[in-house]
């Protein structure tokens, strides 16, 4: 690992810091691919419905956050169940259109309300980049429930539905999280 450091530190005349960050970078990188190949494995039976379901969830995470776990094995705990969950009520709870489309607007309300919960380690974002993430899920969320109007007995669009609504509770434990940190 050293002799690769030492080589491209050279080859792009990178300092000390910016080679942490690049290790960093693949770090995480290789821990949220590993991640997601593992739950990939887990969900195989409906690996399809997976794909849809987690592409909901980043795009709805990356812009307001939400829970976040320290650990590798934490994180990758709360994902599966998080994900298992949306994928067991997309089977097993059907709901319909109308009530859908309103816990969509609570879901619409939550975000951007709470939204961006971020890391502990993480300063909060400008108010312009806060207000710009905000708006982003809301039309996502706002564009989805939409599409599950037009087509309610799509089992992918029910599987990304329960993503939202989860991420929605979890946004809120999420904010209910940070303020207790901020009191110790």
């Amino acid at each position: 690992m050293e002799t690769i450091k030492n080589h491209i530190k050279g080859k792009y005349n990178l300092s000390n810091y910016q080679i942490a960050q690049l290790v960093f970078l693949m770090k995480t990188i290789g821990s949220e691919l590993s991640k997601i190949l593992i739950m990939g494995i887990i969900f195989h039976h409906h690996l399809l419905l997976y794909m849809f379901a987690l592409f909901i969830m980043l795009c709805l995470r990356s812009t307001t956050g939400g829970l976040h776990f320290y650990t590798y094995t934490g994180c990758l705990v709360a994902s599966t169940l998080y994900l298992g969950t949306a994928l067991l009520l997309t089977q097993y709870v059907s709901l319909n259109c109308w009530i859908q489309t309103l816990l969509l607007a609570g879901s619409i309300l939550i975000c951007h309300i709470v939204g961006p919960v971020t890391s502990k380690y993480r300063p909060d974002p400008v108010s312009d980049v806060k207000n710009r993430w905000r708006t982003f899920a809301c039309k996502f969320i706002l564009i989805y429930a939409l599409a599950m109007y037009i087509m309610p007995e799509n089992i992918n669009l029910t599987a990304g539905f329960w993503i939202i609504i989860l991420h929605s509770l979890q946004l809120i434990a999420a904010k209910i999280r940070k303020k207790g940190d901020y009191l110790q």
